[in-house]
């Protein structure tokens, strides 16, 4: 994104963004860091935090690809540079359908568990989604209205790969607003007599899109499942309780995975459970609020807002042209990605082109006249070599971070093998290369705890080591207290343990694994009765009791009762 900032400054521009949304955007920033400084954690919050690193300088570098996307896509001449665009984006999507499609059968080309959601070379399955629901409906004008045969096969390519997603809210809208625009070409067609061609182009995208989706069995079983719209709804319902005290200014970036947990509930535990932590709302309205508050909220309701009437207002000013055909597509593209917004999150593998798009039906201002409106040549010059000089040291700087991935990818890998004192150099050398980041010394403690578990007591003390180091820099981290109590239990240190488990259960008595841990600490300590009400309640808070309910049955075993550990295995049969 640096990189591509920086050309986007030094190319000559097509046009400008005006001056009124300049403003706009430079409230946006400001709302962003006025949150992030009244947060719990400042520092994480303006840096951004694992997993999508959204604080103020990837923010910039949304507001910059605005700015660039106006200059290098923007007004009537910059025809060339948007056929690049389209042509990028086809062979994009023809390497990635083909991968896509082999994740979504189960063949996973690019590894990863059986029970995780495919998202081919994006990781998320619903980013995958997204990435290919903007560029069908980018290409999709292009594929109907010219001749263009690679913008018909990028489309075709794209519209696989948003339906190999299995993405339900990234499907609905390609297939809605495809058929708006099938929907129109056929009623041109009608109107010119070729009603046979008009009906069957219509009927064919979609039978292609039906007959796509049911032929995709993981597609088909989600498009039909309830249980992740269920689960929406209870986090939307949380994420409101967290954010009822703290809409005006928000939670600051980073901030919502820490606070969330206090605002659960029995039925949120029982139905969607707390194994996976959320980071996000999963719903873009309540996603601006947690991270910039109402006036983060509402800066960029109104950028979205001139996009549409700018969009809209000079598409219909065009005859029927390749300007014309691409305002369109990126208008349907950007709505589209709004839209689906409201069931996910943002982050940079997406927002980036979208940013992109914006600032191309944004910056309608001519070049030569914007210039003429404002400081003289050389200072604008200046001020732009100078912007691009930065973004070329945010490349070196972000660079340097994400090589960090190396090594956090060998420790990873040496914890699960056992190799612990070289485990916990390669997480010293990631921390080293990225000294801003909190979160190393939690995915190290984490990384630990997992092979703590088997009964590596070196591992143990390991994950003492880091989840301390990680309590102290971030102590509401639920994930980091979990960590530090799994070592602490390894080590031998039940006491301590049981101090940390109950620092998390009173913080947040909806929490399943704190229960379960506290009850191995009481039975350890031969408090069988303690030990079995807490993982009783651990197996009342969460959707998959099996773990929970076997302790239990063993437990009930060992206190002489074997008629209620016969009840147990019951229920754990059901469960399963």
């Amino acid at each position: 994104m640096f990189i591509a900032l920086g050309v986007g400054l030094l190319v000559p521009a097509t046009s400008r963004l005006g001056r009124p949304v300049a403003l706009i955007l430079a409230a946006i920033a400001a709302a962003f860091l006025i949150a992030a400084l009244s947060s719990g954690d400042p520092g994480a919050a303006i840096v951004g935090r694992w997993p999508r690193y959204e604080g103020l300088p990837v923010l910039l570098l949304y507001v910059g690809l605005l700015v660039a996307g106006a200059r290098v896509l923007g007004g009537s001449t910059a025809s060339k540079s948007r056929r690049y665009l389209g042509r990028g984006l086809c062979f994009s999507m023809l390497i990635l359908a083909p991968i896509a499609v082999a994740e979504a059968a189960g063949l996973r080309p690019l590894g990863g568990a059986d029970d995780v959601r495919p998202g081919a070379t994006l990781g998320n399955a619903t980013d995958l989604g997204l990435v290919g629901l903007v560029a069908c409906l980018l290409l999709l004008p292009s594929a109907l209205w010219t001749k263009n045969r690679l913008a018909q096969i990028g489309a075709v390519a794209a519209g696989v790969v948003t339906v190999a997603s299995g993405s339900r809210a990234c499907i609905l809208v390609v297939v809605v607003c495809g058929t708006v625009l099938f929907g129109f070409k056929a009623f041109q067609l009608m109107r010119s007599g070729k009603r046979v061609l008009a009906l069957t182009a219509l009927a064919g995208f979609l039978g292609a899109a039906a007959v796509l989706s049911w032929s995709i069995p993981s597609v088909a079983d989600r498009l039909f499942s309830t249980e992740t719209v269920a689960g929406r709804v209870y986090l939307w319902e949380a994420s409101l309780r967290a954010l009822s005290g703290n809409a005006f200014v928000g939670l600051g970036a980073g901030q919502f995975v820490d606070v969330l947990p206090s605002h659960l509930s029995d039925a949120f535990a029982r139905n969607v459970g707390t194994e996976f932590p959320a980071d996000s709302p999963h719903m873009v309205a309540l996603q601006l609020v947690s991270a910039g508050g109402l006036l983060f909220l509402l800066s960029a309701g109104v950028v979205m807002c001139t996009v549409i009437v700018a969009g809209v207002r000079r598409s219909r000013a065009l005859p029927v042209n390749e300007h014309k055909l691409f305002l369109v597509g990126a208008l349907a593209a950007v709505c589209g990605y709004g839209f689906a917004l409201m069931t996910h999150f943002t982050s940079p593998g997406t927002t980036a082109l979208v940013c992109v798009l914006a600032g191309a039906i944004l910056g309608n201002v001519p070049a030569q006249e914007a210039d003429a409106g404002r400081r003289p040549g050389k200072v604008l010059n200046s001020v732009r070599l100078a912007a691009a000089g930065l973004a070329l040291m945010g490349a070196i700087l972000s660079g340097v971070a994400a090589s960090a991935e190396l090594p956090m990818k060998s420790g990873t890998e040496l914890a699960a093998k056992g190799d612990i004192p070289l485990a916990s150099k390669e997480f010293e050398q990631a921390r080293a290369l990225r000294p801003w980041d909190q979160d190393i010394d939690l995915l190290a403690a984490q990384a630990f705890a997992v092979r703590a578990v088997t009964g590596d007591t070196t591992a143990a003390a390991a994950a003492v080591t880091w989840a301390s180091s990680a309590v102290e820099r971030n102590p509401g981290s639920m994930e980091a207290l979990t960590a530090l109590a799994v070592g602490q239990l390894g080590t031998g240190d039940v006491e301590a343990a049981w101090k940390t488990l109950d620092r998390q259960i009173e913080r947040s008595p909806w929490t399943s694994e704190p229960y379960l841990l506290r009850g191995l600490a009481k039975a350890s300590g031969q408090d069988a009765a303690g030990a079995i009400a807490d993982i009783e309640r651990a197996a009342a808070l969460t959707p998959k009791p099996e773990r929970a309910l076997s302790i239990l049955s063993e437990l009930y075993v060992v206190s002489g009762q074997p008629e209620k550990a016969a009840d147990v295995e019951k229920r754990l049969a059901q469960a399963r």
